[in-house]
């Protein structure tokens, strides 16, 4: 019997540079944003007191790995006062498990996950920094889903207010990639500087991508036409990992084929799997509101605001302040489209297009 298990044919002469938590070597086009992150925490390096940061972009546009970079920089320096404790809120989504994930980057110990009181653990949190004199910045990744469970204001309010009970400094980044986050209840403790991430222009997404080829796959397996095409694809979107996904994807679309070179019906397979993975991640951060008035419009095709409006209203009986929001949550995350239209003796309307299904 053939042994289906074996690699021997594949297309790939470094699959890893493919998957969505590679860091490259050689990261391109966030030199700004790199810059402003290091000035933010480089007082903590000093065991001084860090700046506040909000990163702010669209999934795919290099604020992870931005952190990841730096983080790096900050380990090396082995003179450092400073502790980075990394949290990742999409997988870390209580009050306890944050601090607790905290907590386990200070001392490389895990405490319980019952019988201690949150009160109790901040405590420990707080006698164990000052114990180590030194400064600590803490980077909320993906704090979107914190908001999202309600509990953003708690845990950015006593972190940043441990300072008024024990001698320390502690900075703190909330990474945001749908919506910038409500800040009128903590404004008095955390007042930070805005760090945005746009999404990559089609000259940077090409090149980010044909560097991938370069490196990850062997010669002549992807033609430049087909790179250009997955550009195209992964710019309307804003994402370069969706860029990136379609790469690998195509890829072993044409390994099954049993193809030594990758074409665009390859590409054109690879693109509807990928769309539904993408909204599928999107949708884990918008709440029922959200997804029905995603659902709604994608549903109605090309519509209208008042349109649209009117029939979200009919479905949720939500008001027109709670729409707008949803709207532009939708609008920031690149699901929707929108623009305005003429419409003579009537004025001017707006007018919405789902840019993808939300089913199928």
């Amino acid at each position: 019997m053939k042994n289906f298990l074996t690699w021997e044919q594949t297309l790939f002469k470094d699959r890893e540079i493919f998957e969505f938590g590679h860091v490259p070597d050689e990261f391109l086009y966030r030199e700004l944003q790199m810059k402003n992150i290091g000035y933010a925490i480089a007082p903590g390096t000093e065991g001084k007191q860090p700046q506040n940061i909000i990163c702010i972009g669209p999934p795919g546009t290099g604020k992870t790995t931005s952190f990841k970079k730096i983080i790096d920089q900050a380990e090396q320096i082995s003179s450092s006062s400073l502790i980075l404790a990394y949290v990742n809120c999409r997988y870390t989504q209580t009050h306890y498990s944050v601090l607790a994930e905290i907590y386990k980057k200070m001392t490389g110990i895990e405490p319980p996950t019952s019988g201690i009181a949150l009160k109790k653990l901040y405590e420990k949190v707080a006698e164990t920094l000052a114990a180590k004199n030194k400064s600590m910045f803490v980077i909320l990744d993906d704090a979107d889903f914190l908001i999202l469970r309600r509990i953003f204001h708690d845990v950015v309010n006593n972190l940043l207010r441990l300072h008024e009970e024990y001698p320390l400094n502690i900075g703190l980044c909330a990474v945001h990639s749908v919506s910038y986050p409500p800040l009128d209840d903590i404004t008095s403790v955390f007042i930070p500087k805005i760090v945005k991430f746009p999404a990559y222009t089609w000259d940077e997404t090409f090149d980010i991508l044909n560097r991938r080829v370069k490196i990850g796959l062997y010669p002549n397996v992807m033609e430049t036409g087909i790179i250009e095409k997955i550009s195209g694809c992964a710019v309307p979107k804003g994402d370069i990992r969706f860029g990136i996904d379609l790469l690998k994807r195509s890829v072993i679309n044409a390994e099954m084929r049993a193809s030594k070179t990758v074409d665009f019906t390859d590409v054109d397979n690879a693109l509807i799997e990928a769309s539904k993975d993408r909204l599928k991640r999107y949708l884990k951060v918008f709440t029922d509101t959200e997804t029905a008035l995603l659902n709604t419009a994608s549903e109605m095709g090309t519509s209208h605001a008042g349109e649209l409006f009117d029939e979200f209203h009919k479905r949720t009986k939500k008001g027109y302040t709670t729409f707008h929001k949803a709207l532009n949550k939708l609008i920031n995350a690149k699901l929707v489209d929108t623009y305005i239209e003429n419409r003579g003796k009537n004025g001017r309307t707006r007018v919405i297009t789902v840019k993808q299904p939300t089913s199928g």
